[in-house]
């Protein structure tokens, strides 16, 4: 049997016969992100397929603990979708007609069955840096990061140096808002003199930390007394540079922000209790208000 979800305003689940699923996927109105599923629980694995818009779904494939998505291309860029009624982010090659996810539903429960599913398309894991697509939050964990990056930063900025606890690279990438909200407020140079030494020697190495050489190069311009400002402005364009290396560490290094490993959950369950020692070599002195 394949279960019918609609997240819409009415919220229901039903299940569906493998012979009606054409018909409930046509008369599913796409407003409400319905999203079609088969799962086998002693085998652990399960096939779901989330309908995107009028004509696209997104099909998505759980063996081995790690779910897995169905795609047509080579291209790694992502795109912002809506499933499961939560906005979030999955590989533009993922993003296909409604027929491949009809197609494979219906394999699924006939005669090819899941072993047959799985050999007869293009199957790619889901990227380490995107939250469990099938739990109830639907985030890029980047976004996750840098709100909680955020938090951080005002935690410390309020509470000082006791507050600045947690994983080594969410320490970083606090230090680096607290300079970029700063900076749009008044100024690179006046963030700057605002800062102890030594938090501002902290933002250099953060900024070393996620490979943006030629942002820490400025800011030890800056902090030297250059006029940097427009500078600033062309690098991190209104942030977006910061968060897209914070993308790329994150992805290569996920513990370093207590992200965990595959398999993902979704919620609060993404982040490891912030507990043990903090493997890095940032200083706490001085990085109170």
């Amino acid at each position: 049997m394949i279960e019918r979800r609609v997240y819409g305003t009415s919220n229901t689940r039903q299940l569906v016969e493998p012979g009606d699923l054409q018909r409930a996927m046509a008369s599913a109105p796409p407003q409400d992100d319905p999203s079609f599923s088969w799962r086998d629980g002693q085998r652990g694995v399960a096939v779901v397929v989330s309908v995107i818009g009028d004509s696209h779904c997104q099909v998505a494939m759980l063996d081995g603990g790690r779910w897995h998505d169905l795609v047509t291309s080579g291209s790694d860029e992502q795109v912002w979708v809506s499933l499961a009624g939560v906005p979030g982010v999955v590989p533009r090659a993922s993003v296909v007609p409604c027929r491949y996810g009809l197609d494979v539903l219906l394999a699924v429960t006939g005669a090819a069955r899941f072993d047959g599913v799985r050999a007869a398309y293009d199957w790619r894991p889901a990227p380490a840096w995107v939250d469990d697509r099938r739990g109830y939050l639907l985030r890029d964990v980047a976004e996750v990061l840098w709100d909680a990056a955020g938090e951080l930063w005002l935690r410390i900025a309020m509470d000082g140096p006791g507050a600045d606890t947690g994983p080594a690279g969410l320490r970083h990438l606090a230090r680096l808002r607290g300079l970029h909200h700063r900076a749009v407020a008044g100024g690179l140079g006046a963030a700057l003199a605002g800062f102890p030494a030594d938090w501002s020697d902290a933002v250099v190495r953060a900024a070393r930390y996620f490979a943006l050489h030629d942002l820490a190069a400025l800011l030890l311009d800056a902090a030297a007394g250059g006029d940097r400002d427009e500078a600033y402005e062309r690098l991190v364009e209104d942030g977006g540079t910061i968060r897209a290396a914070l993308q790329r560490q994150v992805e290569t290094a996920p513990g370093d922000f207590g992200v965990a490993d595959v398999p993902r959950h979704a919620g609060t369950d993404l982040l490891h209790p912030w507990a043990g020692p903090d493997r890095d070599d940032l200083d706490t002195a001085g990085l109170g208000p």
